[in-house]
């Protein structure tokens, strides 16, 4: 998981957040940002870490123009956004996450990686016809039948997924991050350990961070004064009384 430490947030310079109104301190709306910037770039992180683990694709334009050398393998080669952008085998103004193909099937798969599992119906809808926007875009110029796949890569179940995209994809258009990973032959239990072990890390920068806010920590401390002397009021006697 990403680190709040490492994030910078919204300038307070600027106009309050909404998080500054929300509370009325603007080290807590500073903080609270910070959290947001965290949560929104879990999402990069991912995909850096699917990423270094793929079999990956050195040179996109060669490896389509050399397709047929390959034919044999069975096992998928996986090409990132940014060889994506700047092909000229593909030409499209949209850009999936990962690009993966399969020579031995000549199957080419076009996958979006979510970190979450809820989307409003326009962004759902949104998703689905950017992928197959990019679909028809490179159809006739790729030697290889094509399969949309978005990855919500912590849900638990397809139907999840389904159900959070508002049924925009159809359920053999859905992965589950253990499918994505099975996909790409990588470890998935490896993934989220790492994005795990980041969890007490991050609890604890930020309980550090809200105690150094003066109006907060004064009132954490009135809080377990009064829930100390709410316990001792209500704790039995030693007579059991």
């Amino acid at each position: 998981m990403a680190l709040i430490e490492k994030a910078k947030g919204r300038r307070e310079n600027q106009s309050p957040s909404g998080y500054t109104r929300l509370f009325g301190i603007p080290a807590l709306g500073q903080l609270m940002s910070r959290v947001q910037g965290t949560v929104i770039s879990s999402g990069t992180e991912l995909e850096k870490l699917i990423w270094e683990r793929v079999n990956q694709v050195q040179d996109l334009d060669k490896f389509i123009a050399d397709v047929t050398a390959r034919a044999g393998e069975d096992k998928v080669y996986v090409a990132s956004k940014w060889q994506v952008k700047k092909s000229k085998s593909i030409n499209s103004t949209y850009e999936p996450d990962f690009l993966a193909f399969n020579p031995k099937k000549l199957e080419c798969y076009i996958v979006e990686v979510k970190d979450g599992d809820t989307f409003d119906t326009k962004k759902a809808a949104g998703e689905h016809t950017t992928l197959k926007n990019f679909t028809n875009d490179i159809a006739q110029g790729l030697p290889f039948s094509t399969k949309v796949y978005l990855c919500a890569f912590n849900a638990a179940t397809k139907q999840e997924i389904y159900t959070g995209l508002k049924a925009k994809f159809s359920m053999d258009e859905i992965l589950t991050g253990q499918e994505l990973c099975a996909l790409f032959n990588i470890d998935y239990g490896e993934i989220v350990k790492i994005r795990t072990n980041d969890q007490q890390s991050n609890l604890d920068y930020f309980v550090k961070e809200i105690i150094k806010i003066d109006s907060i920590r004064a009132m954490i401390v009135k809080r377990l004064q009064q829930f100390k002397r709410n316990h001792n009021e209500n704790k039995p006697s030693d007579l059991g009384l």
